[in-house]
């Protein structure tokens, strides 16, 4: 058999096996969420020489479109990081950072300064909540 003929039975093969997994046997905790059309915006701040977010916990509802607006209040770097969704921002001193994303899952989760930043550093922490 030709080998272009091959290959494109098996790339027909993974085609149809993706479709027949998204449709019958993606566990739904994977499938996306599709956006709501709701938007969620937050101003936080990270407060002078207190390593500390206000507000420290954020609430939105699945499907959510989230705009954080994060000011830096320090004279020095900071870093906003909430792994679950792939979000990690360097926050420049004395400005404003926006950062946008879905909340695409429900649960509580943990966000961090991830720029290593003094002495307060690692208590430097809030909770982002999301719910149905």
């Amino acid at each position: 058999m030709n080998k272009f003929v091959t290959m494109t039975l098996f790339a027909v093969f993974l085609v149809v096996s993706g479709i027949v997994y998204q449709n019958f046997y993606r566990p739904a905790s994977i499938a996306p969420v599709k956006a709501s059309g709701n938007i969620k915006e937050v101003k936080v701040r990270v407060l002078e020489n207190k390593w500390k977010w206000s507000p420290d916990i954020i609430e939105a509802k699945i499907g959510d479109t989230v705009i954080l607006k994060i000011f830096n209040e320090d004279p020095f770097d900071h870093g906003f990081a909430l792994e679950q969704f792939g979000i990690n921002k360097r926050l420049f001193p004395k400005r404003e950072t926006t950062i946008e994303f879905v909340a695409s899952k429900i649960g509580a989760f943990s966000f961090y300064c991830s720029v290593p930043c003094g002495e307060g550093h690692y208590v430097q922490t809030g909770t982002f909540i999301v719910t149905e």
